[in-house]
């Protein structure tokens, strides 16, 4: 039963006709088929997504542009009370990465985009190991089948733009390998978010820095301060305790030599 379940999904996928939530400028029509949003300012947004991204060339600058002039995304939740009632939030960047990376504004119909890496699973956790695969090697991949914000030519362009500035990224931003002692635990006591660590200047001072909220929804830099200092503090908290627990033990240690030593000396 479930091979005949997969084997009818795939037909049906070869079909483009194997939906599932319609992504933010699209909907579902009471047919079933994928449709561009009826709201005319859902659609001229997403146009501008692109047409702004072509302009400034960079995922940081089309959200800096996006914060800067107020403009809201327009989007239909899946679930819940308000499902499929239009509403406008603020963007983000993992959300014009993926306006951006998915093919289906260019018209493409793919399946099979998001697949599970066994190796990248969590015991415990089913929805860890989740990838997200290039459109030429989907399962099914079926151009100019869909209704088009852009054209698959202008898809292109865009990953190579995107990829171009990863690797500048990483090249000239990679963090290097220093004496830093909170890397990945310290969080922003004003906003809740890890801070990241870096090094400035040819002495690799070292920084902590909160800019999740500043990557992610273009908000000003939250705060940032000296990780010298901060380090060498925790370093000494960190020593006192282990100083005293060691203490207590050699204490403890002492103590029990001694009622050992007592039961061992023969009674007169």
């Amino acid at each position: 039963m479930n091979g005949r379940l997969a084997a009818g999904r795939m037909n049906k996928a070869r079909r483009g006709e194997l939906f599932n939530h319609a992504p933010l400028g699209y909907v579902r029509s009471l047919s079933g088929e994928m449709v561009l949003d009826p709201d005319e300012q859902v659609q001229s947004v997403v146009r501008l997504v692109f047409d702004k991204f072509q302009e400034l060339e960079s995922l940081n600058a089309l959200l800096q542009y996006l914060v800067r002039h107020q403009i809201l995304l327009g989007f239909r939740p899946h679930y819940g009370a308000q499902r499929g009632q239009l509403e406008w939030r603020r963007p983000n960047r993992p959300t014009l990465q993926n306006i951006l990376h998915n093919p289906i504004y260019a018209g493409a119909y793919c399946y099979g985009r998001r697949r599970v890496d066994s190796r990248r699973k969590i015991p415990g956790r089913p929805s860890t190991g989740r990838t997200v695969v290039a459109a030429k090697e989907c399962a099914v991949l079926l151009k100019d089948h869909l209704p088009a914000y852009i054209t698959w030519e202008r898809y292109e362009a865009n990953l190579e733009k995107l990829a171009e500035n990863q690797a500048r990224a990483a090249s000239l931003g990679t963090p290097r390998e220093g004496p830093s002692l909170l890397g990945g635990i310290l969080t922003c006591g004003k906003c809740g978010c890890r801070m990241l660590v870096g090094y400035q200047g040819k002495g690799s001072s070292l920084r902590y820095t909160c800019m999740r909220r500043k990557v992610d929804y273009g908000e000003p830099l939250c705060q940032s301060l000296a990780g010298g200092r901060l380090d060498a503090l925790v370093s000494e908290q960190l020593l006192a305790a282990l100083e005293t627990a060691s203490l207590e033990l050699s204490l403890q240690a002492t103590s029990n030599r001694r009622g050992v030593c007592a039961l061992r000396t023969p009674s007169t």
